[in-house]
């Protein structure tokens, strides 16, 4: 079984909430980047997500937008690709890779899809990836052992909802809301009606993602049946305010809070 299968089987037999922990690939710095990813995974992340900077992140609210710009006159393929390899060596976390289709494409799909399994990359998330076009790539990622990672959101229905189901080959993204990435105060339940339809389909887990900067919010969705959470925002602006010690403080915080659930 693969690194994230053995992960996402483990959490579900001991009924831990499953926490994937975002980082921008070089913001400040790629070495700085690297030694906050690993700090998460010490601190209780199960995955750790680390994000691949872009110029039009257009899934993505402002603190992941900034990140991006921080890091994107010192971060390209080369450096990407390094951080990978660096947290790998360095962690026994399951690596998602989480891009947009323009810097993956740059050098041809298949071609990328190689380099970053030979990095160390378990679990590809495309965010601008419509599912319709997604069958190249995911032919790709089977042919490298890497899984990747479909999304439903609110508006996800019938058919559609159905194939993504089938796709599934490790978790499911559940977008929570409507819009950007970024912390919310109030946490829409607008997903969970279509998490239902979904379960008919597919045993894989599904992880909450957008809007989510606490312990308490987190909790909030597994109460709601979700398998887990994943957090960006609020982890980039802690680096931002006191790198890798503050995103260990905060996954660590968001942990204890899980772990109280059972």
């Amino acid at each position: 079984m693969s690194r994230l299968g053995t992960t996402l089987q483990a959490a579900r037999e001991q009924g831990r909430t499953l926490l994937m922990a975002y980082l921008c690939a070089g913001d400040p710095t790629v070495e700085a980047s690297v030694e906050a990813l690993c700090a998460a995974d010490t601190a209780g992340a199960d995955v750790v997500e680390i994000g691949w900077p872009f110029s039009d992140p257009v899934a993505d609210g402002p603190v992941i937008q900034a990140a991006s710009q921080r890091a994107l006159g010192h971060t390209g393929r080369a450096e990407v690709l390094d951080a990978v390899r660096k947290v790998r060596a360095a962690s026994k976390a399951p690596i998602a890779l989480l891009g947009y289709c323009n810097p993956l494409l740059n050098r041809g799909l298949e071609a990328t899809i190689r380099d970053l399994a030979s990095a160390g990359v378990d679990a590809l998330v495309v965010a601008d990836l419509a599912f319709e076009e997604s069958e190249p790539w995911r032919s790709a990622c089977r042919a490298n052992g890497i899984s990747l990672v479909p999304f439903i959101a609110p508006t996800t229905q019938g058919t559609r909802l159905q194939a993504i189901a089938r796709a599934a080959d490790s978790f499911v993204y559940a977008v929570a809301l409507l819009g950007v990435t970024g912390q919310r105060t109030e946490q829409s339940a607008s997903i969970l009606p279509i998490v239902e339809e979904l379960r008919r389909y597919t045993e894989a887990p599904v992880l909450a993602g957008f809007g989510i900067g606490d312990g308490k919010q987190a909790a909030t969705w597994r109460r709601r049946g979700l398998d887990g959470v994943i957090v960006g925002s609020a982890l980039v602006a802690e680096m931002a305010a006191g790198g890798s010690g503050a995103v260990g403080d905060k996954v660590r915080s968001i942990r204890s809070e899980l772990d109280k659930l059972g």
